[in-house]
This record gives structure tokens, sequence and C-alpha cells, in this order.
């Protein structure tokens, strides 16, 4: 599964749509797509970093991202995968998960290696994310990755987490981000 195409809005000149076929769901229409490069994005972070600081980047890249995948959750693919599959099962949630995973991989974002979550954290492992590729770093610099994780984990699995650390970063060196969570309440049993 990947982009099937993107193209223009046939009215509106310059506004790009992206259609993702999702197995065992359908078609997914990503409305007022952007098309960025990795260095594009980097660039940005530094611009960012230079404004407002280096402390600034990650709340600012971190909650803009979670804010932008809980509505996009609400109104896009979750509520569609939603409409198809009961969710409250354990295995639908995790294949869920897993459709997600795919889509945020053909989106560039990079590949959802795995989830745990246990009584006490979550973790979550991605290679290839698009803020560590061609970087080099002494501090963790996937923040928008974070962003977007927490979201989905949330939304997918009900549950409520803390923010997002990256604790091993590939702009450190490492050969994938580690990414990991408190359980703000007690994971509710599964049937």
């Amino acid at each position: 599964m990947c982009l099937d195409e993107v193209r223009e809005w046939p009215d509106r000149k310059g506004v790009l749509y992206a259609e993702v076929n999702v197995p065992e769901f359908g078609k997914v229409v990503l409305k007022d797509v952007v098309i960025m490069s990795t260095r594009w994005w980097s660039d940005f972070m530094s611009g960012i970093s230079v404004i407002f600081g280096d402390k600034a980047l990650r709340p600012i890249l971190y909650y803009s991202a979670y804010r932008l995948m809980k509505q996009h959750n609400q109104r896009g693919l979750i509520r569609k995968i939603r409409e198809y599959a009961d969710i409250d099962s354990p295995e639908a949630r995790r294949r869920m998960f897993h459709v997600a995973s795919e889509v945020f991989a053909c989106l560039g974002f990079g590949r959802i290696e795995g989830v745990e979550i246990d009584e006490n954290h979550i973790r979550a492992v991605v290679k290839e994310s698009f803020e560590a590729r061609g970087r080099k770093s002494s501090s963790p610099v996937c923040h928008f990755v974070a962003g977007v994780i927490a979201a989905l984990i949330e939304d997918i699995y009900g549950l409520r987490i803390g923010p997002v650390r990256e604790e091993r970063c590939s702009a450190m060196g490492s050969e994938s981000c580690l990414f990991v969570a408190e359980l703000m309440e007690e994971r509710p049993h599964e049937g």
C-alpha cells in the first residue's frame, strides 16, 4: 500500500490531494497535501531553532504534530477505519495500528517497526525517520514523529499517555529511533 496518486484539485489551482488505497478499508483521500524534501524539513527545523531557540524546537514540532494528527484521526483515516471494524477487540486495534503505520510509511515519515504496551509504558520503534534521515546530532531530533506516534497510540488503543520522548535516535548513530511514554491511567483489560 502506498500513495496511488498525487494530483492537483481540478477547481483549486496549486492545491494537491493524494489518494491512498488502504487494504480492507478502501480509498482514503488526503486533502491539501504538501510535498517537501527532507532537506527542506531540516532547513525548516533550523529556522525554528534560530528564531525561537533550540529549547523551543521540540514543543513546537511535537505539539503541532500531535494536534494535527488528533484532528486528522477524528475526521480522516481512523474515522474511516472505525466505520469498517469492531475497534473494541485487541486484534482490531492491532490491525488499525498496522494500517496507520503503513500510511505513515507511505507518506515518507519512516517505518514503525513495532509498538509494545505494558502496564506502565509504551515503546515504539521507528526506522528511517524522515527527521533523522541524513542528519547527525548529539541529541534526539524526531520531535514531529514523536507527536504523530502519541496521537496514533492514544486514538487507536484508547489510552491516555504522557508526552512521548525519543530515547534513541538514528541521527545520534542508532540503527533506529526509540520512543517511550508513560501510561497515565491503568490500561483497560483486553478480552
